[in-house]
């Protein structure tokens, strides 16, 4: 299993899953019921957790490993 995997909450998982299939914080948000604020605060714990500078890296990163379904 990928380090960087190991390193993502389910919850962050969900989100990148999300974000990879093109939606918008607002989206996620009321997508999982949760706060946008919060979808942007699991955005930047996987920036900072992975070391990746933006998310274009981050998603690309997830499709190479088949991070998501």
């Amino acid at each position: 299993m990928p380090i960087r995997k190991i390193l993502l909450s389910k919850a962050e998982l969900k989100v990148l899953e999300l974000v990879a299939n093109g939606y918008t914080s607002e989206k996620i948000s009321g997508a999982l019921g949760i706060a946008k604020t919060t979808v942007q605060t699991h955005r930047r714990n996987m920036l900072r957790k992975t070391k990746f500078t933006n998310t274009q890296q981050l998603v690309a990163w997830a499709v190479r490993e088949r991070l998501m379904k």
